[in-house]
């Protein structure tokens, strides 16, 4: 199988209706309510960008013509060459964040860096030693400058959090998505900066979180969501009134009969425990999956959340979404969409014109064009690539 530099799933029809279709709505109706102010957009856009630029399709995020500048978009990136593609394609050099998010995210102090309290002094630190400062202790201060930045960009209106992988990832890190998850909806409850210097809270915002979903995942995690479901159980009556519908099944019954219809129900539950943890209304907007086949030709689902959060002094509507998203008619799923059908033209058309706009700001730069998308997904599927 060739390389493919954008990576393959960019012109996935599947994708686009997830990202056209299903989240950009409910950025529409959030923009409604900013009384002008600029969308704050966070997203883990890869070197593609399609996301971005269908914003500034849909007229959600604004191109400056004369800077070339994306206005409102922060992303972090792991690739150092697709960085720098990137910082130049959307043109937020200040908003670009190279490294891992769960990395940047989660960063602890060592007793090294701890002393360094500031991005001032941790500059002056840096500059002071040059070129005779340690690799290590270099390492860890840049990591944590990159904390402290990114910290400061918050809030945000819309967090595209497009893991790609598994939500549960292998051991040891099997809960480190979850906790970068956490930490983030607390910043949203922090009041941030504005770029003309005020001070800005968000009383509403909308998350999008996507990940794969194995058929086999680590007992760790699966016990930790039997766990969760126990618990609604003994505490909730309608919770557990609602869960009637898997019968006499054990949970662990349900986990080997029905892996897909486990994880859908109980992994939202951990989304919505973290917005009652830090007083935000919940809602779930959206729950759908598609199909997936790995190079291995090994089948896997993708599966998209999209939640509202909204501030209150008490979180009211934890049990009615954490029992609504036990239903299974809740949830949707993306079929297979030919690009022949009246969908696929539609949905491809839409594509090309993402894809023109993007590659009309690559061509400014000398960056690389991406191909034509029904032009990309015939050659995949000449690779084997079930696209």
């Amino acid at each position: 199988m060739s390389e493919d530099p954008f990576g393959k799933w960019w012109p996935c029809l599947k994708k686009h209706e997830k990202r056209l279709e299903v989240w950009t709505p409910h950025l529409k109706m959030l923009k409604q309510g900013l009384n002008g102010r600029q969308l704050r957009y966070f997203t883990l856009c890869a070197r593609p960008m399609i996301d971005v630029y269908l914003l500034v399709r849909e007229g959600l995020l604004t191109l400056d013509q004369n800077s070339r500048r994306i206005e409102g978009v922060s992303f972090c990136e792991l690739d150092e060459d697709a960085m720098s593609e990137i910082k130049e394609l959307i043109g937020v050099e200040e908003a670009a964040f190279l490294g891992r998010l769960e990395d940047i995210v989660l960063f602890k102090d060592t007793h090294r860096s701890i002393a360094y309290e500031t991005l001032k002094d941790i500059s002056g630190y840096i500059e002071e030693e040059g070129e005779g400062l340690n690799p290590r202790i270099f390492a860890e201060l840049e990591l944590k400058r990159k904390h402290l930045e990114f910290r400061r960009f918050f809030p945000f209106d819309f967090l595209n959090l497009d893991f790609c992988d598994r939500y549960y990832p292998k051991p040891p890190d099997v809960f480190r998505i979850h906790q970068t998850v956490e930490r983030i909806l607390e910043w949203q409850g922090v009041a941030g900066d504005a770029p003309d210097g005020r001070r800005i809270r968000v009383p509403r915002f909308v998350v999008a979180i996507t990940c794969r979903m194995d058929q086999v995942f680590p007992p760790q995690a699966a016990n930790h969501l039997k766990t969760i479901v126990e618990e609604n159980c003994k505490t909730h009556r309608q919770y557990k009134t609602a869960l009637s519908r898997i019968g006499t099944m054990s949970l662990s019954q349900w986990l080997i009969n029905d892996r897909l219809d486990f994880f859908m129900s109980s992994w939202p539950k951990e989304i919505i425990r973290l917005a009652k943890k830090n007083a935000w209304d919940v809602k779930i907007l959206e729950h759908i999956y598609y199909d997936r086949v790995g190079d291995r030709g090994n089948p896997y689902h993708m599966v998209c959340l999209v939640v509202e959060f909204t501030k209150t002094e008490e979180c009211t509507t934890y049990l009615g979404a954490a029992t609504g998203a036990l239903d299974q008619r809740s949830r949707r799923e993306i079929p297979f969409i030919s690009e022949k059908s009246q969908k696929g033209k539609f949905l491809l058309k839409n594509l090309r014109e993402v894809v023109r706009l993007r590659n009309q700001q690559a061509s400014l730069f000398k960056r690389a064009m991406l191909p034509d998308p029904e032009a990309e997904i015939k050659r995949l599927r000449k690779e084997g690539v079930a696209i």
